[in-house]
């Protein structure tokens, strides 16, 4: 249909704006603007390697994401003046391959985004190992950084979206069937989204210097994210089951370049949001502060 691949034009666009260049953009000024703002001078303990070493690192992180912007570009090009539709899918409709394989490219730089802070907490605890620290006692609950209605409305929507599933199929429960395969997925990634969120909250501090008030910002930010992309895996699943329903294929490559946008809105728009720069203490990691 001339009508949805127009539309998945659109959000194949939309796909490539958002996640390789206006949250690249929006991470990189944050960068740049701590490294500005908190020099190694004044804030030692900020940093782990020489301040050289964060602004290549900031330099390849922009170029990486700028050849990804320039891929997905190309790939766009390909979709609609090149390709055989028919190659990769046998209804002749643009197949979900391309927002899929494209949207795992475009997070690989933010993963090793987020891999290298993992390496600078490990050196920060490394290198405050021999520090005499104050510690906050105050044990946070569930409810104390997210809300009781987000865990409830979470619940429900993953309880729909396999009903939903089930319904979709006469509730007919046959192993190797796809309900059955999506319940599982469903369940496993949010039993991993539950274990990821234990940790968040009561596992230890990953920053050595962190305040108490920003840290329980982070989590609450960092948990909140969580709840929303299970959120978004069920809405996810309900279009799948939906998919096979009403015999809609040829909107199957729309919603998974959708549901990578809503990803990345629900992480690192979610992220940036809650947890600003200019909110966090930065004091903390001057020569004479003392540790939280």
């Amino acid at each position: 249909m001339a009508w949805s691949n127009a539309l998945f034009y659109i959000a194949f666009l939309g796909q490539i704006l958002l996640t390789s260049w206006y949250f690249p953009r929006k991470l990189l000024g944050r960068m740049q603007h701590v490294c500005e703002t908190y020099p190694p001078t004044t804030f030692p303990k900020l940093y782990t390697r020489p301040i050289e070493d964060y602004k290549i690192a900031q330099w390849k992180f922009r170029m990486v994401n700028r050849a990804i912007l320039a891929l997905g570009f190309v790939v766009l090009f390909m979709v609609m003046f090149v390709i055989d539709h028919s190659t990769f899918a046998d209804d002749g409709h643009i197949s979900v391959v391309f927002p899929l394989v494209y949207g795992l490219i475009q997070f690989l730089p933010l993963m090793a985004l987020e891999l290298s802070e993992f390496g600078q907490i490990k050196q920060m605890r490394k290198a405050n190992a021999s520090t005499i620290r104050k510690t906050d006692l105050t044990r946070r609950g569930l409810f104390d950084v997210v809300s009781p209605a987000l865990v409830v409305m979470t619940l429900l929507f993953f309880a729909s979206a396999i009903l939903f599933d089930l319904y979709a199929h006469d509730f007919e429960i046959i192993w190797g069937h796809d309900t059955v395969e999506r319940a599982i997925v469903l369940t496993i990634t949010n039993l991993f989204l539950a274990g990821v969120g234990a940790y968040t909250l009561y596992g230890r501090t990953r920053d050595p210097y962190q305040s108490s008030a920003d840290r329980t910002r982070k989590v609450s930010a960092s948990m909140r994210t969580m709840f929303y992309c299970s959120m978004a895996l069920s809405v996810f699943f309900v279009t799948a089951a939906a998919d096979d329903m009403f015999d809609i294929d040829y909107l199957d490559a729309i919603v998974m370049s959708v549901y990578f946008q809503g990803i990345v809105l629900l992480s690192l728009g979610n992220m940036l949001s809650n947890v600003k720069v200019e909110d966090i203490d930065f004091d903390v990691y001057k020569e004479d502060a003392a540790v939280t």
